[in-house]
């Protein structure tokens, strides 16, 4: 009994691998058979783009439809209707906007669905419409109704019975209502139907006969396929079987896509800053006159002895300077042709002194190599520019003794203070920071593509020169022109 048990217990092993191996096989097969559907498909969408452009659109069409049969995916589906639309067949193109607007939303892919619905809603109003009315005593079990272009039965669509009686959108050109039932001959009416134009049809009681005619499948399945001798893919070359899939479509910019751009900056700034704060000039002196030709004096950086006076800024020369620094976008395609987000500029001034600036920016392509765009920006920036003399405060109770004025003039040769004793600032031509504080402007952007990178993978993007001619308010200050030309590139 033991020895039997034994015996048993390893017919039982054997049984069990043997079934697992079977069931290793039956996966394998059906994943080769998938990668194989995949691998069609995106032959066949090659194809559709190279017979698009040689300019066989029907057989392109057709392509299309047999690459989303086998493998669904929202840009062929996309394709697809582009392709029907540009056929002439515009009901069934606005058919596939709508259901690629559907799919894109769910992608979250806001480039193809704008695209969706900006081809539906211009074809809205050139639909034709066709109205299948089937009477109560016609109706047979097992009964279908389909219309769709004479001579093509793959465009034969099944109107469900839902609609029977409602108008379906429907292909101008010469179409056929089909009308078939098990064991009745099919029953067809064929008419001519013009962009635009409503129809009625009208079906008659079906005959005996032998049944619904075949209609072709969209697509022919693949041969078995031999786990043990896959066919080659046709997406990867020859001998490299593990190099990933190489996409078959031709790259291309799109929408719903980060965007990053950098750029190395150089340029001039103008720097008409009139005054500004600066600490240097506390000490100095001034006199302002009050109520009966009295006079009162006032020191610069002291605004405690007389609440109102001692609050200076110094004034300064226009200044012309050079620029270098780096320029960041970041943002989001919208679509291919629109990108939004914020632009950074940053760098320093010659002489001394420096620039950082950012704030909301959009760039759209314009034509050819050319893209332009709009920034608003918020900042500072601060440059070396020599100091011409200082701006006393005078208290409010005493402007009408000033004529009006709320500040004192103060030349040059009166203000006191430097850095270094070795040049005072009342020998003139003494150089300070005119530091701009709170600054708002905007620029505008003008890119030209030098080398154009589409890409399938996130290094797609351009190698760009870029110019940013900008202008900057400081209230109370003055204004900053600059003129920052970048080279760099943008992912996207």
């Amino acid at each position: 009994m033991p020895a039997q048990r034994s015996r048993f217990s390893a017919a039982s092993r054997v049984s069990v691998v043997a079934l697992g191996l079977l069931a290793t096989a039956s996966i394998s097969q059906v994943a080769f058979a998938q990668e194989d559907k995949v691998a069609r498909a995106a032959v066949l969408a090659r194809e559709a783009e190279e017979l698009l452009q040689a300019g066989k659109t029907p057989d392109a069409c057709n392509k299309y439809e047999e690459s989303q049969a086998l493998d669904p995916r929202g840009v062929t589906l996309l394709d697809h209707a582009l392709c029907r639309e540009k056929e002439g067949r515009i009901g069934t193109a606005y058919n596939l906007f709508v259901e690629a607007e559907r799919v894109a939303n769910e992608e979250k892919r806001t480039d193809r669905a704008t695209t969706a619905k900006q081809h539906k809603n211009d074809l809205f109003m050139k639909l034709s419409r066709v109205t299948v009315t089937v009477p109560s005593d016609v109706v047979v079990e097992g009964m279908e109704v389909r219309i769709g272009h004479q001579g093509d039965l793959r465009s034969m669509k099944l109107i469900p019975q839902a609609e029977w009686g409602k108008a379906v959108v429907a292909d101008p050109g010469d179409l056929v209502v089909m009308v078939s039932a098990p064991k009745k001959a099919t029953w067809e009416q064929t008419f001519k139907l013009t962009r635009a134009e409503r129809k009625t049809v009208t079906v008659a009681k079906l005959a005996d006969g032998d049944g619904p005619k075949p209609l072709p499948p969209i697509v022919t399945e693949p041969p078995p396929v031999d786990p043990n001798n896959p066919p080659p893919d046709p997406t990867k070359p020859p001998g490299d079987p593990a190099k990933p899939p190489v996409p078959t479509t031709p790259a291309k910019h799109e929408g719903g896509r980060v965007v990053v751009g950098l750029a190395a900056l150089v340029g001039g700034t103008v720097n008409l800053l009139s005054q500004a704060p600066l600490s240097d000039i506390n000490g100095t002196q001034y006199i302002y006159r009050g109520p009966d030709q009295s006079e009162f004096l006032a020191s610069c950086g002291n605004t405690t002895a007389v609440p109102g006076a001692g609050d200076c800024d110094a004034t300064f020369d226009p200044q012309i300077g050079l620029l270098g620094g780096a320029e960041l976008f970041l943002g989001y395609a919208l679509t291919e042709n629109i990108q939004f987000g914020g632009r950074f500029l940053g760098g320093v001034h010659y002489p001394l002194g420096f620039m950082a600036l950012g704030g909301p920016s959009i760039s759209f392509f314009a034509a050819g190599p050319l893209w332009l765009g709009v920034t608003v920006l918020v900042g500072t920036t601060q440059m070396e520019a020599v100091v011409t003399g200082a701006r006393g405060e005078i208290p409010d109770a005493y402007e009408a003794d000033n004529d009006g004025a709320s500040e004192i003039v103060i030349p040059v040769e009166a203000v006191a203070g430097r850095a270094s004793e070795e040049e005072p600032f009342n020998l003139g031509g003494i150089r300070a920071p005119s530091f701009g504080g709170f600054e708002v402007g905007g620029s505008f952007e003008v890119s030209i593509i030098l080398a154009d990178n589409p890409q399938h993978d996130g290094s797609g993007g351009a190698l760009m020169l870029s110019a940013w001619p900008m202008g900057l308010w400081s209230p109370g200050n003055g204004a900053v022109v600059s003129l920052p030309i970048g080279f760099g590139y943008r992912f996207y």
